[in-house]
């Protein structure tokens, strides 16, 4: 899945293509899951 540099917008460097989930985004997701259920756990 990775883009060449003719399909990218203009002054959009390479670097910018991600092709993997970034690890915060997991981390994030706990988080929020951990919230909802220590909201209903302590209810």
């Amino acid at each position: 899945m990775k883009k060449d540099k003719k399909t990218l917008p203009e002054g959009v460097p390479a670097e910018n293509v991600y092709e993997n989930t970034h690890v915060l985004l997991y981390v994030f997701y706990a988080i929020a899951v951990a919230s909802v259920v220590l909201l209903l756990v302590n209810q």
